[in-house]
């Protein structure tokens, strides 16, 4: 028999309760939980926590997917791409000894879920797992990868959100 529960308290109820003792409202079947998923039917993130977490379930997120450099850890923010490059870009003060880097060399990309790379048309290329990218087609990494900026700048991907 399938598990009842509360709309509106989300208080787990024993079958053929007709309504809660609470909210007196009507038990609805609670739904199946995937591990690391909300409960809650009216989840307004789909039962899947965002990166910051969910404040109505207390659910944390995915930690966002971050990227290892020889300086250190550089996270990479959903919906925010990450540009590597020696103008405009974040880790732009890290690349000095760097000179084969273009000024918008590649952007690293999340949404949440997913990593994926996209060189920028640059000069000397971008590489993942020594693979060279063809320009301006974003191609999936995942934790382990090694992803090479030009002859020697490298990053591992060190985090993912899936």
């Amino acid at each position: 028999m399938a598990e009842l529960m509360c709309p509106g308290c989300k208080a787990d109820m024993p079958a053929g309760t007709q309504y809660c003792q609470s909210c007196f409202l009507t038990p609805v079947t609670k739904p199946s939980v995937a591990e690391n998923a909300c409960g809650d039917p009216d989840c307004p993130t789909g039962g899947q926590p965002p990166a910051a977490g969910c404040r109505p379930c207390g659910l944390s997120g995915a930690s966002a997917p971050t990227l290892s450099f020889a300086w250190g850890t550089v996270a990479v923010p959903a919906d925010q791409p990450l540009v590597v490059g020696r103008e405009n870009s974040p880790i732009a003060s890290q690349l000095g000894d760097y000179s084969n880097i273009s000024r918008r060399h590649a952007e690293v990309r999340s949404d949440g879920r997913a990593l994926t790379v996209v060189d920028l048309d640059s000069m000397n290329g971008t590489f993942v797992n020594d693979q060279r990218l063809a320009p301006n087609q974003e191609t999936p990494v995942r934790a382990g990868d090694k992803i090479r900026f030009a002859a020697r700048l490298e990053a591992t991907v060190t985090g993912e959100a899936s």
